[in-house]
Parts: structure tokens; C-alpha cells; sequence
């Protein structure tokens, strides 16, 4: 099937991380924006959500389940169903960049908690909605965008030791990360504090998990 090419507002569509053919994550959405330069995702609250993990009955063990890069290499990881515990969350990317900036709330949506910079590739279209991969590196910046941390420094250091990624890889990751930060930081459109006033229509359902989600 042909993918759309844009998806309106309130569409159900799915976002995917892809590991070298095989899904590893899949996130039921709903499409906020979808333009060439923005694509706004909103995954609600006790969506049901698939993750790649090295023991199905520790998918909410981050340290059990967690994919080292041996597993991550192998590709012999297994799909895992889980609810998305935090509240919901906002997913802002320009789809041909290598981050995207996530928006989590204080409970009930009363407050802004953090910005989350998730360093990911570039979004490819499908008839899902969009696949991307997890390139490892994150930074989590306070709600008042004043100071920051680095996230998973000993994770990509470890993709690089097991010649996951190349030495070049891992550059372009840090680039993005730190190309990403000083947007954030100093607070410029379309990544601005504007969507801290952003909520989600009340009439939306949760979406669900395709049938055929792991079809790449």
C-alpha cells in the first residue's frame, strides 16, 4: 500500500523504531501536525505500546529488560505489550532531522515536568504512519529550560565498543544532541514553550496496536 502523503489531525497512525528490519518499539499515536517541516504526534496515557526486551516478564524492569548491544547485534530481542504509565505525551519533529523534542506533564496535565531531546533518524512515511531509529542519546531539560542532563552516554559509548554504530555515527549523534540543545534552550520555534498551553481534544480515543505491526 501506497503511504498517504499527509495524515490530518486526529488520524490513528503508528510510530515505529526499526532495527536493522525488525521493529523494536511501536507506539500508537495521534497526528497533531503533519507538514513537510513539522509532524506532532500525541501518544495518550494507558495507550497499549510494544517494546523490544531481553525477558518479556520484565518489560516494566528497565535494568531486567533493558536491550544491551550483544542482544541489540543479534536482533534477539522480544516484543513486549505495556501501558504508557507516564501521562501523555507530545512529540514534536521536524521529520527530516535527526531529534525530537518530547513534552511530558506533571499529572493531570497541570504542569510542564520536562522537555526530552530523543536523538532518532530522519521519519520514513509507511502506511503505519512513521518509522524512525533510536539513535541512543538523549538529553532531558527541565521544564525551565535553564539546565539539562545528558542521558545513555554509557549506552552509546557501548554501541561504538560493539561496532554498532561507526565512529562517524556516533559524531553525528553527539552533533544532533548538541544542535538540538542550544534550539531547546534557548527556547525557538516550532520547539518553544507555546505547547505548554497544547491539550489534547477530549473527543480522542486511544489508538491501538496494528495487527500487522511488525511488517516492515
Amino acid at each position: 500500500m501506497i503511504p498517504p502523503t499527509r495524515f490530518e489531525p486526529g488520524d490513528h497512525i503508528t510510530l515505529r523504531n526499526v532495527f536493522r528490519g525488525r521493529v523494536q518499539t511501536v507506539f500508537p499515536s495521534i497526528v497533531v501536525a503533519d507538514t513537510p517541516e513539522l509532524v506532532v504526534t500525541w501518544l495518550p496515557v494507558d495507550t497499549r505500546v510494544l517494546n523490544g526486551v531481553t525477558d518479556s516478564n520484565a518489560v516494566n524492569d528497565r535494568v531486567k529488560g533493558h536491550l544491551n548491544p550483544e542482544i541489540m547485534a543479534t536482533k534477539a530481542w522480544t516484543m513486549a505489550e505495556r501501558k504508557w504509565h507516564t501521562e501523555g505525551t507530545l512529540r514534536i519533529k521536524n521529520p527530516r532531522t535527526m531529534w525530537s523534542l518530547w513534552v511530558f506533564w506533571e499529572s493531570g496535565m497541570s504542569a510542564i515536568r520536562s522537555w526530552y531531546i530523543n536523538v532518532d533518524a530522519a521519519y520514513s512515511r509507511t502506511r503505519f504512519g512513521f518509522d524512525t531509529m533510536d539513535m541512543i542519546l538523549d538529553v532531558v531539560v527541565q521544564a525551565d529550560r535553564k539546565s539539562w542532563r545528558y542521558k545513555d552516554e554509557d549506552e552509546l559509548a557501548e554501541a561504538l565498543a560493539a561496532e554498532l554504530i561507526t565512529e562517524y555515527q556516533a559524531q553525528e549523534i553527539q552533533n544532533a544532541a548538541a544542535q538540538a540543545l542550544e534550539i531547546v534552550a534557548t527556547n525557538r520555534p516550532p520547539f518553544d514553550n507555546v505547547w505548554e498551553n497544547w491539550r489534547p481534544d477530549v473527543l480522542w480515543n486511544i489508538p491501538q496496536i496494528p495487527n500487522d505491526w511488525e511488517e516492515v
